[in-house]
């Protein structure tokens, strides 16, 4: 993920929730579809219980260690408030075979947290018959986005960092929550006026040959479309330094090459068209040093071109990808613009899930988290020989994607030498079948240079 600082933040708003931390509260509490986070760690060692048991004491003492008090007075925001709401350590009683892991990691990421009672985390670890183990680590995303997931254990495994978050202090009283729901109604009517300006001001009008998610025919529901059922995943290691050189080869950088290779796999499976231009979803991180917000995550739009090379849907420069990527980040280095961001916030529940019922998902969404810190590589003490990064909307169905029109979401990692790439296919009817979608993952790649290993 491209990372933007631009502060220094060690506090938010009264331990107020942001607005990205009510987006994700709103998921969970009125959607019913929580949003986590989560890591498995690949080992070709076993894991002794007591590192484990290590580092979940450092996560009782370090950033998770908050759920959420709810606001006493209409308009004014949750707060974050200080607990020691972890799970117990998960161990599988019987070891996994290694092609195996990745249905258990499935599982592990389908436990349900609770970010106003607990839990607020979950590890969990299995053995594998050939020796090795696994280990897997939970989060909820309304609690960290992924570079509080990551600073959240390396602070555990090394101590210090952000420390405890929120800072220990007295609880909102009735009158610090009217204060807020005052000043939010204030940011509300302000912002308001704003975006007004904005749309009045706006004379570019949008761009019709661009593919989005709103663009391709999708299926009618079948039977059990309405029953909750795991996207299908497809998580391949790849070598890194022919990742780069494949990358420099034709131009681009580990980035733009992340790019190209999500939108042919949405070209292979007949989502898009080649010869049209495919809307891309980039993640963007705004978290500063010392930042203790549970999510400072804001995103960037690209349109990549395609064409037809060699009878096959291809993404042929990837200087232009790199080039678009860059224009588009400079414009979040003063920060994130949002008008209407306190008048989302203001909205009651069945307001938001009757204007939920409209939003869209990304077409594409391409998250480069990038070379791992050693600590979160290696946080037993051993490095892994395997990192799987990503976030999963539990109890999704079938008729929900179809009705948000996603597409296709990648998370890409690097640890030593490997790289890591996750693909999650949010349509049901392009790309809802694993073996097939490993099969575009696989081919992919290997039109690039790059060989993968499917786990």
């Amino acid at each position: 993920m491209q990372s933007t600082q631009v502060a220094r933040a060690t506090a938010t708003d009264g331990n107020r929730l942001t607005l990205d931390d009510d987006l994700f509260v709103r998921a969970h509490r009125v959607l019913g579809i929580p949003v986590v986070n989560q890591t498995v760690w690949r080992f070709d060692r076993p894991l002794h219980p007591a590192e484990v048991g290590r580092l979940d004491l450092g996560l009782r003492d370090g950033p998770l260690a908050r759920s959420i008090r709810r606001s006493r007075v209409p308009g004014a925001r949750d707060t974050w408030v200080a607990s020691s709401a972890g799970g117990p350590v998960h161990v599988a009683t019987s070891p996994l075979r290694p092609g195996d892991v990745l249905a258990w990691a499935e599982e592990r990421a389908a436990e349900p947290l609770d970010p106003w009672s607990g839990p607020t985390w979950s590890l969990a670890t299995a053995s594998t018959t050939d020796g090795g183990s696994v280990l897997s680590y939970l989060t909820p995303h309304v609690v960290c986005d992924g570079g509080a997931h990551v600073a959240a254990l390396v602070a555990a495994v090394e101590g210090g960092g952000p420390g405890r978050l929120p800072a220990e202090g007295p609880t909102p009283t009735v009158r610090d929550d009217l204060r807020d729901a005052v000043r939010q109604v204030g940011l509300a009517l302000r912002g308001g006026a704003t975006a007004v300006r904005d749309a009045l001001r706006s004379s570019r009008p949008p761009r019709t040959d661009v593919q989005t998610s709103r663009d391709g025919l999708l299926g009618p529901d079948q039977a059990g479309d309405d029953l909750p059922r795991a996207p299908a995943t497809v998580v391949v290691d790849l070598d890194a330094r022919a990742w780069d050189e494949a990358a420099a080869r034709h131009g681009g950088t580990s980035n733009s090459l992340l790019v190209a290779v999500a939108v042919e796999v949405l070209l292979a499976s007949g989502r898009v068209e080649a010869g049209r231009p495919v809307r891309v979803s980039l993640p963007v991180s705004l978290r500063g040093t010392d930042d203790l917000r549970s999510n400072a995550t804001s995103g960037v739009s690209i349109d990549v071109v395609t064409e037809v090379a060699d009878g096959v849907g291809r993404v042929v420069d990837l200087g232009a990808v790199r080039a678009q990527a860059r224009s588009a980040y400079a414009t979040l280095s003063g920060g994130r613009h949002d008008p209407l961001g306190p008048l989302t916030q203001l909205l009651p529940d069945p307001v938001v899930a009757v204007l939920a019922r409209g939003v869209a998902a990304p077409l594409c969404l391409c998250s480069n988290l990038g070379q791992l810190p050693a600590t979160f590589a290696a946080p037993l003490g051993h490095p892994a020989t395997s990192v799987l990064m990503r976030s999963v909307t539990q109890g999704v169905t079938p008729s929900m994607l179809r009705r948000t029109r996603g597409g296709l979401t990648v998370w890409w990692t690097r640890h030593g030498d490997t790289a890591t790439l996750a693909v999650l296919g949010v349509d049901p009817d392009h790309l809802g079948d694993r073996e097939a979608l490993a099969r575009l993952v696989v081919g992919t790649t290997s039109r690039w240079g790059v060989p993968s290993t499917p786990w």
